[in-house]
């Protein structure tokens, strides 16, 4: 007790003894305390990404956004620089263009009305063709029969030989809303090809000479007419604006009619008689 001799080995005894018994639980502390600061950082780096992956996907779908905006800005300003090149084409036209709100089985419904001096029948047109006809105005809106709908009906004549049919209109095909128009009453005799353009006629309510469609196919109605089957130049379904006809000057063709049918004069040798018809042939 007084030299400490023994005391100092059962010490280092007792000391080695704990030191050995308490290793497993310090290793296992110390696995522990390695997990644990693994685990809380991982779930700390976990909640950075996901906040940051959180704002990349914002990012994302805002530059999104942006790339679609920007594309359908090209695209309306290709379509309005394409439509003040067909206002400087056509000068003899006073079109103002307006929207296209509503789009349903073949009608339209355009942000003009009444209170936009808006009435029935005026036309509606594109730089490719006939587009249709207003049938009904509201205040502010009014809708167009297109030439899939049957309300629509509109003059046209082949271009190529300015041929009008009997009834000289080009309607809705038929059916179920059908994407084609036809051309009835052709007389058989006349001269109607796959491939001729169809252009409104100088008796239609739109100018003379706009696009209305091609033709597709001819069919018998019976012995004496046929009709034709159109294809549209306009598909109404694809339409975000329409140009309004306000006012149209008549063309040459509109002022003056059809040409004047001369017969041929044949050369006889003869001076022309002179004589009234009682003088030639009365008794």
């Amino acid at each position: 007790m007084f030299t400490g001799t023994k005391a100092s080995l059962l010490d280092r005894g007792v000391k080695h003894v704990v030191s050995v018994t308490a290793y497993p639980f310090l290793k296992v502390k110390a696995s522990f305390k390695k997990a644990s600061d693994y685990v809380l950082g991982f779930a700390v780096r976990y909640d950075a990404v996901r906040k940051e992956n959180q704002v990349l996907g914002k990012e994302i779908i805002q530059l999104k956004q942006m790339l679609a905006n920007r594309a359908e800005l090209r695209q309306e300003n290709m379509r309005l620089r394409e439509a003040l090149q067909f206002v400087r084409e056509t000068p003899r036209l006073t079109l103002e263009l307006v929207d296209v709100l509503e789009n349903y089985k073949g009608l339209l419904r355009i942000d003009r009305g009444s209170l936009h001096g808006i009435t029935p029948s005026m036309c509606l047109i594109t730089k490719e063709g006939v587009v249709g006809v207003i049938t009904e105005v509201s205040t502010f809106t009014a809708i167009a029969a297109t030439l899939n709908h049957p309300e629509c009906r509109v003059g046209a004549m082949v271009k190529r030989n300015r041929l009008r049919a009997y009834d000289g209109v080009v309607h809705a095909g038929g059916g179920d809303f059908s994407p084609y128009c036809r051309m009835d009453y052709i007389d058989m005799k006349e001269d109607v090809r796959v491939g001729d353009v169809v252009v409104t006629s100088p008796e239609s309510i739109f100018p003379a000479g706009c696009p209305i469609g091609i033709v597709t196919a001819t069919h018998e109605g019976g012995s004496l007419w046929k009709w034709a089957e159109l294809a549209p130049m306009v598909d109404p379904s694809r339409l975000d604006e329409v140009f309004l006809i306000r006012h149209a000057e008549a063309t040459l063709d509109e002022l003056t009619g059809p040409p004047a049918v001369v017969p041929d004069m044949v050369h006889t040798g003869e001076l022309p008689d002179e004589r009234s018809m009682q003088e030639r042939y009365a008794p």
